[in-house]
C-alpha cells in the first residue's frame, strides 16, 4: 500500500487545485521558505482526520481555506483529495484503489468522504487505524516534531508504539466500554433501588387488586343483568311504538279513505247543484209551450179555414159583407193590453222570485262558509288542545325528571357530605398515626453498621480466601517444584542400580547425604564434580563389592564414608583468606575429607590471592563454581545445574512447602473463624434489613393510607363541589321545568276555558227547500211570463189579422164582383185547408201530449236529484263527523308515540351513560331472544325476574364489598410488570456486566500481548538503529512500570560517545533530532507503516550525521513510502521522485514536478 496521489483545492497556499502524482520510494518536496511546502504536510495530516487547529499551524480550523491575497479573494471552501493504492488489501475495504477526501465550508460545516461516498470522520479514522494510521499521526514528522518527541512524557511516547501496533482502537473500545460499565452501575443501583420500592408497594396493592377483580366480576354481572333489562324495555318500547306505528298508519289510510269519499260526495254534490238548475224543465216549458202555440195557429187556420169555407160558400149566395165588426178589433187590442198587464205582473213576480232565489243561494252560500269555518275551528280547537295537553304532560314528565335527579344528587351530596366528614376525620387522625422517621434513621444506621460489619466480615474472608488460594498457589507450584526436582535427582546411572540393589554397605548417593549451606552449592557441587551423584558405602570392603556389581553397568564413584578418610581435614593450608569447604557443609566424613584441602572464596581475583603462595594443594573454589588449583583453573558455567543445587533448591522448597502447609492449617483455621463471623455479621445484617424492611413497610402502608385517606378527601371535596354545583344547575333546571309545567297548565287551561266551537248545520235543511220553492216559484213564474208574452203575441196576431180581415173584407165588398171567381179558387183552397188541418192537428197535439211528460219526467228528475243532495249532505256530515273522531284518535296515538319515544330516548341515553352501548348492540347481544348463561356456563332462557333478581343479588355483594379503587387492578398489573420487566432489565445489566467485564478483560489481554509485543520489536530496533546514528554512544528504551502493561510509559536513555548525559535536554540540537528519529525509525520498523511524512527532519544535521540519516532512510524505503520536504541536496539525491513548491506573485503556491530517471541505488554509487 502507498500514496499514490494528493489533490488541494483551496487549501491554505493551494488556491488553484493542485495533484502530487506520487511513486513507491522516496518523494522530495523542495522550495524556499515561506512557499507553502509545509502546507502539503498539513494537508496529508488534515485529509487523515486531524482535529487540532494548533496542530495545523492555525488558530482555527477555517484557518486551512484560502484567505485571499491583495489580488485574489478568499475561497468559500478547502478541499484535499488523498488516493491510496490499496493492491495488497492493507486497509479493510473491497477496493484497490481507495480516495479518501475532506471538504471545509467557512461557515464551519465539513464533509468526509470514502470513494465518492459520504462518511463519518470515525469511518475515515477506523478505516486508517488498521493500517497503523491512528489520530496521533506518529507516521507524519512535521518541523518541530522531533523535540515534541522527545520532551514528551512516558506516556505520551506509549502512544507512538500504541498507534503504531493498533492498539489505540482496542483502547477506544475499551474507554467506550468502561464509559458504558461506569453508566451501567449507575443504572444498576436505581434499578436495584427501584425494583425494591416497587416489591415493597406489590403486596398491599396487590390486596386491593384482588378486592378490584371481585368487584369487576361482580360489575361485569350489574352490567349483564341490567343490559338484559334494558335491551327488554327497549325492545318492549320498540314493539309499542311499532303498534301505535301502525295504528296510526291504518288511521290514516281509513281517514285518506274518508277525505276521498268526502270530496266524492261534495264532488257530486256540486254536480247536482249545477244540475239543479231547473234548465231542462223550463225547456220542456219552453217546447210545450211552442207545441200548444202552434196547437193554437193551427186550430185557429182551421177555423179560418172552416170560416172562409162557409164565407166563400155564404158568398156565393150573397154579397160580399164585412164580418169583422170594429167593435172586435178593439175587443182584441183591449185583450192585448190586458194580457200584457198581465206579462208585466208576472214579470215582477218572476224578478221577485229570481231575488228570492239569490237571496236563498246567497244565505245558503253564506251557511255553508259558516258551517265549514266551525268545521275548522272545531278541528282547530281539539288540535290545539290535544298538543297543549302532550306538552303539559310531557312538561310534568320532564319536571318529575328533574325533580328525581335533583333528589339523586341531592343524595348524592349528602353521601358526599358523609364520606367528606368521614375523610376529613381519618385525615385528622393521621397525625396519631404518623411512624417515626427518627426510628428509621436509626434503624438505616444499624442496618449500615450491620451491613459494613458484613462487608469487613466478607473483605476478611476474601483476603483470607485470596492468602489461601495464594498459598495453595505457592504451595502447589513448590509441590510441582518438588516433584520435578525430585524427577531431576532422580538419575539413572549404576550408582542408582546399585542403591536398587540395595547392595550390603551402601548408604545411598553422596548428593543426598551432603547439606550445604546456602549460596554455596555451586562451588561444592563445582568441587566433587561426578562425585556428587556417587555412590556412598560404610567402608572400603562395600566399597570394591560395590565395584565388582557395578561391573557392565557403567562408570560409578564411590565415596567411602571411613572415618579415617578426614584425618587430614583439620591440617588445611593456610590460604590467607577464604572459608573451608569443610565449614559450610553438613556431610560425612568422607565427603568433608573430600573437602579438607578447599577454600571457598568470593570471585577468581580472591582465588587468585588465596593460591598465591599456598600450598599447591589447596584449592580454591568461587561461589560462583569456578575452581582454582596450582596447576587447573576451571571458569565458566555450564547449561546445566550441579545435583547438590537441585537437591538443595528442592530442600529449601520442600522446607517452604512444609512452613505452606503450616500456613495453610493456619489460614484455613481463621478463613472458618472469618467465615463464621461473617455468617453472624450477614445473619446480623439480615436480621437489621428485616428490620428495615418491616419499618419500611408500616412507612408505606402508612404513606398508602395516607395517600388513600388525601386522595378520599379530596375527591369527597371534588365530589361535594361538583354535586353542589350539578344542584345549582339542577335548581335552575326545575325552577325552568316548573315554570315550563306552569305554563304550558296554563295554556291548556286557558284553551279549555274557551268555548268549543259548535258545528251548527241545522238552519241548511229550511234553506234548501226555501231555495227549492223560490225556485219552483221562479221557474212557474217565468213559465207563466212566457205564456203571456205568447198570448199577446197570439192575441196581436188575432188583433192584426182581425183589422187586416176587416180591412179585405171591406176591400173584397168593393170588389166582390172581381173576387168571385178567386173566391171560388179559395174555397177549394180552403177546403184542401180544412181537409189537411186535422191530421196535423193530431200531429201536434200528440208532440204537445209528449211535451207535457216530458215536462213531468223533468219535474221527476229535479225532484229525484233534490233528494240526492239531501242524501249526500247527510252522508257528508256523516263522514266530517268520524274524520273528526279520526283526527283525535290520530292525535292520541302521536301523544302516546311521543310518549315511547321520549322514553325510550331517555331509556338509550342511560344505556349510553352507564353502559356504553349503542342500541343495536344492546338488542343484538342481550336481548330477550338471547340465552344467559348461569353460574355452571349453562345457556338458559331470559326471564325478566330472574335478571331483576340477579341484579339486585349483585347490587348487594358489591356494596358489601366497601369502597374499592377500581384502578388498583391496573395498577398492580402494571406494578407488577414494571417491576417484572425491571427485574428481567436487572438481570440483563448484571449478565452485560459480566459481558462488559470479560471484554475489558479481553481488551486488556490482548492490549497488554499487543504492547508487549510491539515494544520488544521496538526495543529491539532501538539497538540496531542507535549504533548507527550514534557510533559508540549507547542509549535504550524501557518501560517504567513493566509489571503494568497497560499504564506503563516508555522511557529513553541516550548517551552519545564520550558524553555523560543522564537527561534528555541538555544533548544538542542535533543529537536530540538523532535520538528522536533513532526512537521514530524504532517504532518504524518495529511496526511498518505503508508511508511515513518527514517535515525537514534533517534541518539541524551536520554532513555525517545527514549521512547516517540518509543510510537509515535507505532502509525505510525498502518497506514504506517516504514523503520528504527537505532543504539538503544529499536529502534530494537519494529521492525517486522531486516536487519545487513556489509562491508566485499573487500569493499562490505553484507545484512543478520531475520523477528521477536514474535509480537511487545507483545515484548513491555514483
Amino acid at each position: 500500500m502507498h500514496l499514490k496521489s494528493l489533490t488541494l483545492k483551496g487549501f491554505k497556499s493551494f488556491a488553484q487545485p493542485t495533484t502530487f502524482a506520487l511513486e513507491p520510494g522516496v518523494t522530495a518536496i523542495v522550495g524556499p521558505n515561506g512557499s507553502g511546502k509545509s502546507n502539503v504536510v498539513d494537508a496529508l495530516a488534515w485529509v487523515m482526520g486531524e482535529q487540532g487547529a494548533k496542530t495545523l499551524r492555525g488558530g482555527k480550523m477555517e484557518d486551512v481555506i484560502f484567505a485571499g491575497t491583495a489580488t485574489r479573494g478568499p475561497l468559500g471552501r478547502a478541499e484535499v483529495q488523498l488516493t491510496i493504492d490499496n493492491a495488497d488489501g492493507a486497509l479493510p475495504i473491497e477496493y484497490s484503489e481507495v480516495t479518501i477526501s475532506r471538504t471545509l465550508f467557512r461557515n464551519g460545516s465539513s464533509e468526509y468522504a470514502i470513494n465518492g461516498e459520504s462518511c463519518r470522520l470515525l469511518d475515515v479514522q477506523e478505516l486508517l487505524s488498521d493500517s497503523g494510521l491512528g489520530r496521533e499521526m506518529h507516521v507524519i514528522v512535521g518541523q518541530g516534531r522531533l523535540d515534541t518527541v522527545l520532551q514528551a512524557s512516558p506516556e505520551e511516547r506509549r502512544g507512538f508504539v500504541e498507534e503504531a501496533a493498533g492498539i489505540l482502537k482496542h483502547r477506544r473500545r475499551k474507554e467506550k466500554t468502561v464509559r458504558k460499565l461506569e453508566a451501567m452501575e449507575q443504572n444498576l443501583a436505581r434499578l436495584s433501588d427501584l425494583a425494591g420500592e416497587i416489591r415493597r408497594q406489590l403486596k398491599p396493592l396487590g390486596r386491593q387488586a384482588e378486592i378490584a377483580r371481585e368487584a369487576q366480576t361482580i360489575a361485569a354481572v350489574v352490567r349483564d343483568a341490567k343490559a338484559r333489562i334494558f335491551a327488554d324495555d327497549v325492545v318492549q318500547l320498540r314493539h309499542a311504538l311499532a303498534d301505535h306505528a301502525r295504528d296510526e298508519h291504518e288511521r290514516h289510510a281509513e281517514r285518506l279513505v274518508l277525505q276521498e269519499r268526502a270530496d266524492a260526495v261534495k264532488a257530486r254534490i256540486a254536480v247536482l247543484e249545477r244540475e239543479q238548475n231547473a234548465e231542462a224543465v223550463d225547456e220542456a216549458r219552453r217546447v210545450l209551450f211552442g207545441l200548444e202555440q202552434v196547437q193554437e195557429r193551427l186550430r185557429g187556420l182551421y177555423t179560418l179555414a172552416n170560416q172562409r169555407l162557409a164565407m166563400l160558400a155564404a158568398d156565393d149566395g150573397a154579397p160580399a159583407q164585412v164580418t169583422v165588426r170594429a167593435s172586435d178589433v178593439d175587443a182584441a187590442r183591449a185583450r192585448i193590453v190586458e194580457t200584457r198587464d198581465r206579462v208585466g205582473l208576472a214579470e215582477d213576480a218572476a224578478t221577485a222570485a229570481a231575488r228570492r232565489v239569490a237571496a236563498v243561494r246567497a244565505e245558503l252560500d253564506a251557511l255553508d262558509v259558516r258551517i265549514a269555518e266551525q268545521s275548522a275551528a272545531v278541528a282547530a280547537y281539539d288540535l290545539r288542545v290535544t298538543t297543549l295537553r302532550g306538552a303539559a304532560e310531557a312538561a310534568q314528565q320532564a319536571l318529575a325528571a328533574v325533580r328525581g335527579g335533583v333528589l339523586r344528587q341531592q343524595n348524592a351530596l349528602d353521601a358526599a357530605h358523609e364520606r367528606r366528614r368521614e375523610a376529613a376525620a381519618a385525615f385528622a387522625e393521621l397525625d396519631d398515626a404518623t411512624v417515626s422517621e427518627g426510628a428509621a434513621a436509626e434503624m438505616q444506621a444499624r442496618y449500615e453498621d450491620a451491613q459494613r460489619a458484613a462487608t469487613e466480615a466478607e473483605g476478611a474472608v476474601d483476603r483470607l480466601r485470596e492468602e489461601h488460594r495464594a498459598a495453595e498457589r505457592e504451595a502447589d507450584a513448590l509441590a510441582a517444584k518438588v516433584a520435578a526436582l525430585g524427577s531431576a535427582l532422580d538419575v539413572r546411572n549404576a550408582a542408582a542400580a546399585l542403591l536398587e540393589q540395595a547392595a550390603p554397605g551402601v548408604r545411598g548417593l553422596v548428593g543426598e547425604s551432603v547439606h550445604v549451606r546456602p549460596g554455596f552449592e555451586a562451588a561444592i557441587a563445582a568441587v566433587l564434580g561426578p562425585l556428587a551423584e556417587g555412590l556412598l558405602v560404610d567402608d572400603g570392603e562395600a566399597a570394591f563389592a560395590a565395584a565388582r556389581q557395578a561391573e557392565g553397568a557403567g562408570v560409578i564413584d564411590i565415596v567411602i564414608a571411613d572415618p579415617a578418610s578426614t584425618a587430614e581435614a583439620g591440617s588445611l593450608p593456610d590460604s590467607g583468606s577464604g572459608i573451608p569447604a569443610a565449614d559450610v557443609v553438613t556431610a560425612p566424613d568422607g565427603v568433608r575429607g573430600l573437602l579438607a584441602h578447599v577454600v571457598v572464596v568470593d570471585d577468581l581475583a580472591a582465588a587468585r590471592a588465596a593460591l598465591a603462595g599456598a600450598d599447591h594443594r589447596l584449592t580454591a573454589v568461587t561461589r560462583a563454581g569456578e575452581v582454582c588449583t596450582a596447576y587447573t583453573l576451571r571458569a565458566g558455567s555450564g547449561g546445566d545445574r550441579s545435583r547438590l543445587e537441585l537437591q538443595a533448591e528442592r530442600d529449601a522448597a520442600g522446607e517452604r512447602l512444609a512452613e505452606l502447609q503450616q500456613t495453610l492449617a493456619t489460614l484455613a483455621a481463621e478463613r472458618e473463624d472469618a467465615g463464621a463471623r461473617l455468617q453472624g455479621a450477614r445473619r446480623a445484617a439480615r436480621e437489621r434489613l428485616q428490620e428495615l424492611r418491616e419499618h419500611d413497610a408500616q412507612l408505606a402502608q402508612h404513606a398508602e393510607h395516607v395517600n388513600r385517606v388525601t386522595v378520599r378527601h379530596e375527591a369527597a371535596i371534588a365530589e361535594c363541589e361538583r354535586l353542589e354545583a350539578g344542584i345549582g344547575q339542577a335548581a335552575t333546571a326545575v325552577a325552568e321545568a316548573e315554570e315550563n309545567a306552569r305554563q304550558a297548565a296554563a295554556d291548556l287551561d286557558a284553551a279549555r276555558e274557551k268555548p268549543r266551537p259548535v258545528l251548527d248545520a241545522s238552519g241548511r235543511d229550511p234553506l234548501s227547500r226555501a231555495l227549492e220553492t223560490a225556485r219552483e216559484s221562479e221557474v212557474a213564474a217565468r213559465l207563466e211570463i212566457e205564456t203571456l208574452r205568447e198570448r199577446v203575441r197570439a192575441a196581436e196576431g188575432r188583433a192584426a189579422g182581425l183589422e187586416r180581415q176587416r180591412e179585405r173584407e171591406q176591400a173584397a165588398a168593393a170588389e166582390a164582383a172581381r173576387r168571385a171567381v178567386i173566391r171560388r179558387g179559395q174555397r177549394e183552397i180552403a177546403a184542401g185547408v180544412a181537409a189537411d188541418l186535422p191530421p196535423l192537428l193530431d200531429s201536434v197535439d200528440r208532440s204537445a201530449a209528449e211535451a207535457r211528460l216530458a215536462l213531468a219526467e223533468a219535474e221527476t228528475a229535479r225532484s229525484a236529484v233534490t233528494a240526492e243532495l239531501r242524501d249526500l249532505r247527510e252522508q257528508e256530515r256523516q263522514v266530517r263527523e268520524r274524520l273528526t273522531g279520526l283526527t283525535e284518535s290520530v292525535h292520541g296515538i302521536e301523544l302516546q308515540i311521543r310518549e315511547k319515544k321520549l322514553h325510550l330516548t331517555s331509556l338509550l341515553e342511560r344505556v349510553a351513560s352507564e353502559l356504553g352501548l349503542s342500541e343495536e348492540i344492546l338488542v343484538a347481544e342481550y336481548g330477550p331472544d338471547q340465552p344467559v348463561l348461569d353460574e355452571a356456563g349453562t345457556a338458559i332462557p331470559y326471564d325478566r325476574r330472574a335478571q331483576e333478581r340477579r341484579l339486585r343479588d349483585a347490587q348487594r355483594k358489591l356494596a358489601q364489598l366497601g369502597r374499592v379503587n377500581p384502578l388498583a387492578l391496573e395498577e398492580f398489573a402494571a406494578l407488577e410488570q414494571r417491576h417484572r420487566f425491571l427485574t428481567e432489565q436487572l438481570d440483563d445489566l448484571v449478565q452485560t456486566r459480566k459481558d462488559l467485564m470479560t471484554i475489558i478483560a479481553d481488551l486488556d489481554e490482548r492490549m497488554q500481548t499487543i504492547f508487549a509485543e510491539a515494544f520488544e520489536d521496538t526495543r529491539t530496533a532501538f539497538q540496531e538503529v542507535f549504533p548507527i546514528l550514534f557510533p559508540g554512544g549507547t542509549g535504550s528504551i524501557s518501560l517504567t512500570d513493566p509489571d503494568d502493561l497497560l499504564a506503563t510509559g516508555i522511557e529513553v536513555k541516550v548517551r552519545p560517545v564520550g558524553k555523560k548525559i543522564e537527561r534528555l535536554s541538555l544533548l544538542s540540537g542535533g543529537e536530540r533530532s538523532l535520538a528522536a528519529v533513532a526512537l521514530l525509525t524504532a517504532i518504524f520498523k518495529a511496526r511498518p507503516s505503508p508511508f511515513y511524512i518527514l517535515d525537514e527532519v534533517e534541518a539541524a544535521l551536520d554532513d555525517a550525521n545527514l549521512g547516517r540519516l540518509l543510510g537509515v532512510f535507505e532502509q525505510l524505503r525498502a518497506s514504506s513510502q517516504l514523503l520528504v520536504i527537505t532543504h539538503q541536496k544529499r536529502t534530494m539525491e537519494i529521492a525517486d521522485a522531486l516536487y519545487g513548491v513556489s509562491m508566485r506573485q499573487d500569493g499562490v503556491s505553484a507545484v512543478v514536478g520531475q520523477r528521477v530517471a536514474q535509480p537511487a541505488g545507483e545515484r548513491m554509487a555514483s
